[in-house]
């Protein structure tokens, strides 16, 4: 049985399915969204950095255009010939202190309720496994530079306030898309000031560059990864295929590829896609039902 979403989650899963049943050429933007949002805070946020258990991996630190390196402040603890690894949070305090911007990656493992908000994000499209991550930054201090991503992407601010500049969209693709220069990134089509509360979905391959226009600035982003089969894949099982059914010797190169794209397009190798892609839609709903678990153990309630 599903849980019954946070209601601020809700009127963003509305604004959601809003978009995708008419999608923006490159983004929509939704001001008021939420009201006063309150289901994820900056106190929520110190909270997950306060966890002890807490990793480099979960964070991306920022200053000055520079990467902090959290893995020096790494250490551990042995009891019974075992490592407990612990990170001193001190470097990570004098960093935000002196204005450094903060990315939380993973914020759907460390919060269930988010979770199961992502899990509808997922459910609604043919193969995705959503990733949901907190930005927290500073004026002069942007956690990442211009760039685009690779699948769409729905955004709400939670406090303070973000501007956001969006260029013109390009050709979707995987590559080359981190760090974009100005000429990269081209003439900016429009700029939008998010408020708390302000939600937008941006398509992939749409360009774009954040600036903090106050003191401070939250948000929440969820990037719908497309998970259906990928070229490699479809080349193996094709390639496969064609092991079992090849050209004749000696023929043309051109006449092989032909008999390569004939596997490509046929019922066959259709249905093996359908099968991969269903399987693979299926293990991710089991993953994120998983997920869901990592904070439920209920088990010693009966000892409370």
């Amino acid at each position: 049985m599903k849980q019954k979403l946070h209601k601020e989650l809700q009127l963003l899963l509305d604004f959601y399915h809003q978009q995708r049943q008419k999608l923006p050429p490159a983004f929509s933007y939704g001001a008021g969204v939420i009201n006063n949002p309150s289901f994820f805070t900056v106190a929520d946020l110190q909270r997950h950095l306060n966890n002890p258990l807490l990793q480099p991996e979960w964070v991306y630190a920022k200053l000055d255009g520079k990467r902090v390196e959290l893995e020096k402040s790494c250490f551990y603890k042995s009891v019974q010939a075992k490592q407990l690894n612990f990170m001193d949070k001190e470097v990570l305090s004098n960093e935000i202190n002196k204005g450094a911007a903060i990315v939380l990656e993973g914020i759907d493992i460390l919060d269930p309720g988010i979770n199961e908000f992502v899990a509808r994000l997922d459910e609604s499209l043919p193969c995705v496994l959503a990733n949901a991550e907190v930005f927290f930054s500073q004026q002069d201090n942007e956690a990442y530079e211009g760039h685009c991503d690779a699948d769409d992407v729905l955004v709400v601010q939670l406090a303070g306030k973000k501007t956001w500049q969006l260029f013109h969209p390009q050709q979707r693709r995987y590559a080359n898309i981190q760090n974009l220069s100005d000429q990269k990134l081209g003439p900016v089509m429009q700029e939008i000031s998010m408020r708390p509360g302000d939600a937008l979905y941006l398509r992939a391959g749409v360009p774009h560059r954040c600036i903090t226009s106050a003191p401070s600035s939250l948000h929440m982003s969820f990037d719908l990864v497309d998970s259906s089969p990928q070229l490699a894949e479809l080349t193996k099982e094709a390639t496969d295929q064609y092991a079992h059914a090849c050209e004749l010797p000696y023929e043309p190169l051109a006449n092989v590829v032909d008999r390569y794209v004939s596997i490509l397009k046929s019922e066959e190798f259709q249905a093996a896609l359908k099968e991969a892609t269903e399987y693979k839609r299926g293990e991710i709903v089991k993953f994120r039902k998983m997920l869901g678990r990592s904070s439920s153990l209920r088990s010693l309630n009966k000892f409370t």
